[in-house]
């Protein structure tokens, strides 16, 4: 009985370790995307802001100088270099292939993902996991398509491209885009160290109660089952017992 007890334990245990593994893991994993997407929420309201707000009222100081603080992008991810000053595995990147602003420049990784939106264009949407020196990392990324004709005012050509951006950042990079191409991605990285961890945390104190449930009920059955019967009063053994 104890040997059966065993095998059903063993089997029990393990078939409720790989299910509460894969929930907690995919839990954790739902957690860092929703992270994400918030962080991403919060950039694309720092880029309304500063379109709506900032550029029109920096605009009417008629200077001459090109000022990258009317630029959305440049707006969106100076406010994330400030977060990650207290939260440093996490970033927001505009990247791009061919950028004005050189710190805009996609790495090898980055581009691999625009690459792909590029091949795919009815993909709205990536989330790749990938492992770097300070452990797993999830990036939400979206592509970054040109749809409005004003873009083209600065990056069609630098024979129209305002001359403070040129005095700026030069006329050998950031031109050539053209309408509905995509030239880079909005990428948000979150690092999954910590959820993992948690999930890792709370399933290791199932298991302890799930094992300990059933030893608790191992060793109630082999007492009951040792546990000397009582015969019932007025019982009267047949002759030969």
């Amino acid at each position: 009985m104890n040997l059966a007890m065993f095998v059903v334990f063993v089997i029990g245990l393990a078939a409720i370790g790989f299910v509460a593994d894969t929930i907690l893991k995919e839990n954790a994993r739902q957690e860092v995307i929703e992270k994400a997407r918030i962080m991403r929420a919060s950039a694309l309201a720092m880029r309304g802001y500063t379109a709506n707000e900032i550029r029109p009222l920096l605009q009417q100081l008629n200077t001459t100088e090109f000022l990258p603080h009317t630029v959305p992008s440049f707006a969106a991810q100076t406010n994330f270099e400030e977060v990650q000053k207290s939260f440093r595995n996490y970033s927001y990147r505009e990247a791009t292939l061919n950028p004005t602003n050189p710190r805009d420049l996609a790495t090898e990784w980055e581009s691999d993902i625009i690459q792909a939106f590029r091949n795919d264009p009815s993909q709205t949407e990536a989330i790749v996991t990938r492992e770097s020196a300070v452990g797993q990392m999830l990036t939400l990324s979206h592509a970054i398509r040109i749809t409005n004709p004003a873009c083209l005012q600065c990056h069609s050509s630098p024979s129209v491209a305002p001359p403070a951006m040129l005095a700026r950042y030069g006329s050998a990079n950031g031109f050539g885009w053209q309408m509905d191409e995509i030239v880079g991605a909005q990428i948000v990285t979150v690092p999954m160290s910590i959820p993992l961890a948690r999930a890792r945390q709370t399933w290791m104190l199932l298991m302890g109660a799930v094992a300990g449930s059933f030893l608790v009920m191992g060793i109630a059955l082999n007492f009951f089952v040792s546990f000397p019967q009582r015969q019932p009063m007025g019982y009267a053994p047949a002759p030969g017992e």
